[in-house]
């Protein structure tokens, strides 16, 4: 049996996030009704541009975490990479979700 590493469960982490972000979305538009019966909610179903908007966010988050944990655990200058690209996204990703929303 292989030894769990932090590597190993950082990216064993991510494979269960971005799986269950592919579930949810698969998943979310089904309901249940006080009968326990299931049904589809057609308003919450992902259509056209924002199912490939959501698969293009999926794909660029993926990568951007599986290059991070690879990085983070390749040489001690991987490291400092790594902690200013995180710094980056920090400041980055409140930006542009102010600037989405408005």
């Amino acid at each position: 049996m292989a030894k769990l590493t932090m590597k190993r469960l950082m990216n064993l982490l991510g494979v269960v996030i971005f799986l269950s972000m592919i579930i949810m979305a698969i998943t979310n538009p089904l309901t249940i009704d006080p009968n326990l019966g299931i049904f589809q909610t057609d308003k919450a179903v992902m259509k056209g541009k924002r199912l490939y908007e959501f698969a293009i966010f999926l794909l660029v988050s993926s990568v951007t975490y599986f290059l991070l944990v690879h990085l983070y655990f390749l040489t001690p200058k991987g490291r400092k990479v790594f902690f200013i690209i995180l710094s980056i996204l920090a400041i980055a990703a409140p930006m542009v979700a102010f600037y989405l929303e408005g």
